[in-house]
């Protein structure tokens, strides 16, 4: 006999399904952000803070660099998790390329809407920024065209829209302001 929670995950949180892809798991936003697709021919991945070369990236030269898959359960303060494989540009590789300096401590992703979220620099090098899930390019409510990966984390934690990562030397203070007021710039 089976018990009720007993096809739960340790958080509570129930399977999405089986499926693979965009249409695998629900659409979520955060508080307010509810932003409209960006626009691609314009978009723009600047790296800055604690690191010897600052960067700006296209959609283009993101497409150019090595992708990597990652398999990672992605689990939602809304009650339900969904194993799946993400595609993209690890992490590591733009960390490379940026030199962190001896003070980096921590990496922050900014999302479009101003949402953030930091990890401590060692995590954010197993980390990925996806354009793919299951196969499928990201759709824009699964948070295009790139979203942070982080194995291990609550969902709200996984940014969408990233358009910004910020290297610096403690917890990314604002993340706290931005879990009430992202969406309202």
């Amino acid at each position: 006999m089976q018990t009720p929670g007993a096809n739960r995950r340790f958080t509570g949180s129930r399977s999405a399904g089986p499926e693979r892809g965009n249409g695998a798991f629900p659409v979520t936003m955060w508080m307010l952000d509810r932003p409209a697709p960006l626009d691609l021919e314009d978009y723009t991945l600047s790296l800055s803070g604690l690191i010897n070369r600052t960067a700006s990236y296209g959609l283009e030269r993101l497409a150019s660099m090595d992708h990597r898959d990652l398999k990672a359960v992605i689990y939602c303060t809304g009650g339900w998790y969904s194993h799946q494989v993400w595609s993209g540009v690890p992490v590591t590789d733009l960390l490379e390329l940026a030199q962190p300096t001896l003070g980096a401590r921590y990496v922050s992703f900014v999302s479009a809407t101003g949402y953030r979220w930091s990890l401590p620099i060692q995590e954010a090098y197993g980390a990925l920024l996806a354009t793919h899930v299951g196969g499928e390019l990201l759709s824009h409510g699964h948070g295009a065209p790139l979203r942070l990966v982080a194995p291990g984390r609550r969902g709200f934690q996984w940014v969408k829209w990233v358009v910004a990562i910020n290297v610096i030397s403690g917890t990314d203070l604002g993340q706290w302001r931005a879990i009430f007021s992202s969406g309202l710039r």
